[in-house]
């Protein structure tokens, strides 16, 4: 209730994984109770045989739920590398925000949410350490940041790690898309996902836990040395 405020209009990034969906379930929960109201948008990037398969299925899913949802499709080819298809992700997010907005002069589109877990932030943190990299990059991956003008990227599930997620989804009957390029250790974040992190976990069990942690204390003590300045 902190990062959205009762009343806001919510575009939620949804790819079909565990994390997204659990974030989408307990959004939609919560929905009624702080006023919000839901959109959904998925990106097709057109990586494998089956994303239009998984564009269909969470479109079932959420007109069943009655929930908004907007579906994007990429040029076959157009996003060919992690960086361009974050980019492409997030061009298309605020480019849906403002035709939701436009819709409603009164009731702007200005929280985007994110199924960002406390795993990620570890794997980012990693990634970051590994090439090089200041305090700011080291604390990335913040709950709110601002975006574009007055929206803000909010990731509310910094707090549980992926086989909470994964436990979530199973509790309340979800379903769950995978998308088989998450296995393609290739794509440098997948490498430290199936190879790096669980070596790590191995030496020291709950490691990526306080790795998320450290890199919200670095976070958080940047924006209080900004404060102060």
């Amino acid at each position: 209730k902190d990062l959205i405020p009762n009343g806001s209009s919510i575009l939620l990034s949804v790819s079909g994984g565990q994390d997204s969906m659990a974030l989408l379930k307990l959004v939609a929960d919560l929905k009624e109770l702080h006023n919000w109201e839901l959109n959904v948008w998925h990106g097709d990037h057109q990586w494998h045989d089956k994303s239009e398969l998984i564009a269909q299925g969470l479109n079932e899913w959420c007109a069943r739920n009655n929930i908004h949802i907007h579906i994007t499709k990429a040029n076959r080819g157009e996003v060919t590398s992690e960086k361009l298809a974050r980019d492409w992700r997030y061009n298309e997010l605020n480019k849906t925000a403002a035709w939701i907005s436009s819709k409603n002069a009164n009731h702007q589109c200005k929280y985007i949410l994110t199924g960002h877990t406390g795993s990620d932030r570890a794997e980012t943190f990693i990634m970051n350490l590994a090439r090089g990299s200041g305090l700011h990059g080291l604390g990335s991956l913040k709950e709110s940041r601002v975006f574009k003008a007055n929206i803000f990227l909010v990731r509310p599930l910094l707090m549980f790690n992926r086989l909470e997620t994964l436990e979530i989804c199973n509790h309340l009957n979800l379903p769950i898309w995978i998308d088989p390029s998450n296995k393609d250790t290739n794509i440098n974040r997948n490498k430290i996902r199936e190879q790096v992190i669980p070596i790590l976990e191995e030496i020291h069990s709950g490691c990526s836990i306080r790795i998320a942690q450290l890199a919200e204390k670095i976070s958080n003590s940047q924006e209080e040395k900004k404060a102060i300045e």
